[in-house]
C-alpha cells in the first residue's frame, strides 16, 4: 500500500501525458513559466507634513509655508505642477486623556497634508526625499515604482512562458515515441513585482548621514504562466 501511495504522489507531482484508450483523444498537459526583469522609469511618491499648535491658524501656516517650500524644490527639479498634488488636508482636535478623571483637554489642533508626485527622472529620485525631510517633510511613504513598459514586459512574460511550456510538452511527448499535434487548451496568467527601494546607507553606521546618492531602485520582474494541453501524436 505504501509503495502505491508513492506512486500517486509521483503521478501528481510530474505532468504526465494522458494516453487514453482507443478512439479517445490522446493529450499532455504541460505548466511554463518565465520571468524578465527591467529598470523601473518611473515612481509615485507619497508624502505628508503634520503640525500642532494650540490654534489652527498658527498649525496651518506652519505647514503652508512647508508645502510652499516643497513646491519650489519640486519646480528646481523640473517636475511640472500637473504631476504634483498637494489639495489633501486634515485638521483635528488634539487632546490629552486623563484616565484618573476621565475627562479630556484640548492641547490644541493636529493639521496634516498629503503630497503626491510623480517622478519621471528616478536619478532625482534620492534628492527629492532627502530635500523634502530637510524641508519640514515628516512623513515619506516608500515610492510605488513602475515601468512605462509594463504591458509589453507582461506580453513578453507570457510569450516566453507559452515557448516553455510547448517545450516541455514536445520533451514529455518525444520521450514516449510521440510528436505534438494542435493545442486544446491554454490558460496564462502574470504578476508584477515591483521593487521597494531603500537607502543603502540604512544599515550602515552613519546612517544618519545618508544622502541622496545612497539610492537604488532594484529591478522590476514581471512573471508569465502558462497551463497548456496538446494533443500527442502516435508515430
Amino acid at each position: 500500500m505504501r509503495r502505491i501511495a508513492m506512486l500517486a504522489i509521483l503521478l501528481i507531482a510530474v505532468p504526465t501525458p494522458a494516453l487514453t484508450a482507443q478512439g479517445e483523444a490522446r493529450t499532455v498537459s504541460v505548466d511554463g513559466y518565465a520571468k524578465v526583469t527591467t529598470t523601473p522609469d518611473r515612481a509615485t511618491v507619497r508624502m505628508g507634513v503634520e503640525a500642532r499648535a494650540a490654534d489652527v491658524d498658527t498649525a496651518r501656516k506652519e505647514v503652508a509655508e512647508i508645502v510652499a517650500r516643497f513646491l519650489q524644490l519640486t519646480r528646481d527639479m523640473g517636475i511640472p505642477d500637473e504631476r504634483v498634488s498637494t489639495a489633501s488636508a486634515i485638521v483635528r482636535p488634539d487632546y490629552d486623556w486623563n484616565p484618573q478623571t476621565r475627562e479630556r483637554k484640548l492641547l490644541g489642533y493636529l493639521v496634516t497634508r498629503q503630497l503626491v508626485v510623480e517622478v519621471r527622472d528616478l536619478e532625482g529620485l534620492g534628492r527629492l526625499t532627502e530635500s523634502a525631510l530637510k524641508l519640514g517633510i515628516n512623513q515619506v511613504d516608500p515610492p510605488i515604482l513602475d515601468t512605462s513598459r509594463r504591458e509589453d514586459l507582461e506580453r513578453q512574460a507570457l510569450a516566453e512562458a507559452a515557448r516553455n511550456a510547448r517545450s516541455r510538452a514536445a520533451a514529455l511527448a518525444e520521450s514516449l515515441g510521440a510528436s505534438l499535434g494542435d493545442i486544446r487548451t491554454l490558460q496564462a496568467a502574470s504578476s508584477f513585482r515591483p521593487p521597494v527601494p531603500l537607502a543603502r546607507g540604512m544599515l550602515a553606521a552613519d546612517a544618519a548621514e545618508a544622502g541622496p546618492e545612497t539610492y537604488q531602485t532594484g529591478q522590476i520582474v514581471v512573471d508569465g504562466s502558462v497551463s497548456a494541453t496538446f494533443d500527442l501524436v502516435l508515430r
